[in-house]
């Protein structure tokens, strides 16, 4: 299909069993641990089976190793990577892992990837008609920060039902488009199987959500839109990816920046990402959701557009758009703005109660309706 290894059969194949495995993860997630229990920071309010990750992971990789155990071997390196970061995802959704645990779970699937498929970030792409080459041991250190702080960002971004799926289902069809444009096999085959997985698994989790991916499925999908990524940066702008995956990326910069200019830990967790505030804003989940998706099709449209353009140029763009979202949700901005503007008021109310008197403030107001009343008669 479309240049890659699976067939339109396989995607309805993956896409039946992510829907029969979900049901699954639902019907026993109580007997096996898999239960989400509201917190102060949940936009959900009774206990939801969580998981469905699970069921996305078993999904496709029935069907690959089932009718395509070729694609696995070639990228075998992937393949142990991924299940790595599935396995830390499952045991976290079920006993609870320690953030240090899960950094250094990413940063060791990040070195099966990087020697065994050689996947690597090895330029910081061309600037003003001159490429920034990276020796092994700095493209080492920038694919695990790359990796590591993506897989994180899409883990983040799992707060609201639908969001990190749909955002995810966004990602990789850009992704998917440029495997398709560029013949790679690996980005296409990948993205496709991912896709399937997620159109399963949004009928379930659409507002309001029957079930919830889980870090079985927030931190796999992040992991594997990074090793995408980093093999597209082959055919594309390095800068230009920012744009095809921004909105996780912006979300993480400037939730991580406020906290810091609180004298905060940039991991404190809070209700401070994007989704909580266009949520209160919008005051439904469903808005809000459309929303942030409709701005990660115009981010990766951007993206898919400028994806040749100099670096330069595309990170200009990416700078501008980053500051615009981090003005935009600057509470002591607004809060300072209010003030400043009541401020004003004050004393232009002040000014006219101290320079007007009552009488003169009539004889303003008939003076300057007789003047309108003249200019239209004249003017008629």
């Amino acid at each position: 299909m479309f240049g890659s290894e699976l067939d339109l059969i396989d995607g309805i194949l993956i896409i039946l069993l992510t829907i029969l495995l979900v049901s699954l993860v639902i019907k026993f997630s109580s007997k096996i641990g898999l239960l989400d229990i509201p917190n102060d920071r949940s936009s959900h309010v009774a206990p939801t089976p969580r998981g469905a990750g699970v069921a996305m992971f078993f999904s496709y990789m029935i069907v690959l190793i089932l009718f395509h155990n070729s694609f696995v071997y070639e990228y075998i390196g992937f393949f142990l990577a991924l299940f790595l970061i599935f396995v830390v995802g499952v045991y976290d959704d079920n006993k609870g892992v320690e953030p240090k645990i899960k950094f250094i779970a990413i940063i060791a699937a990040t070195l099966l990837i990087f020697f065994i498929n050689d996947f690597k970030i090895d330029t910081l792409g061309t600037w003003f008609g001159y490429e920034i080459s990276l020796p092994w041991f700095f493209a080492l250190i920038i694919t695990i920060v790359a990796v590591v702080g993506f897989t994180n960002a899409l883990n983040l971004l799992d707060g609201l039902d639908g969001l990190a799926g749909g955002v995810s289902l966004v990602i990789f069809l850009s992704f998917a488009y440029i495997g398709y444009v560029y013949e790679d096999n690996f980005i296409i085959t990948v993205s496709l199987f991912m896709i399937f997985s997620l159109v399963g698994f949004l009928f379930f989790n659409w507002n309001p959500a029957a079930v919830f991916m889980g870090d079985s499925g927030s931190l796999v999908l992040g992991f594997v839109i990074a090793i995408v990524a980093i093999k597209s940066i082959v055919y594309v702008s390095v800068t230009s990816v920012l744009l095809l995956a921004a909105l996780p990326i912006i979300d993480t910069l400037v939730v991580m920046t406020r906290r810091i200019q609180r004298n905060l830990s940039p991991f404190n967790p809070d209700k401070t990402h994007i989704h909580h505030k266009v949520l209160t804003w919008r005051g439904s989940v469903d808005h809000s959701v459309m929303i942030l998706v409709v701005i990660q099709i115009f981010f990766s449209f951007l993206g898919l557009l400028f994806r040749e353009r100099g670096d330069e140029s595309i990170f200009f763009l990416f700078a501008l758009l980053l500051y615009l979202f981090f003005k935009a949700l600057d509470e002591r901005r607004l809060l300072r703005d209010k003030l400043y503007i009541t401020k004003m008021k004050k004393k232009v109310v002040c000014y006219i109660e101290d320079v007007l008197s009552e009488k003169m403030a009539i004889k303003i107001l008939y003076g300057l309706i007789i003047f309108f009343l003249i200019a239209k008669i004249v003017f008629y």
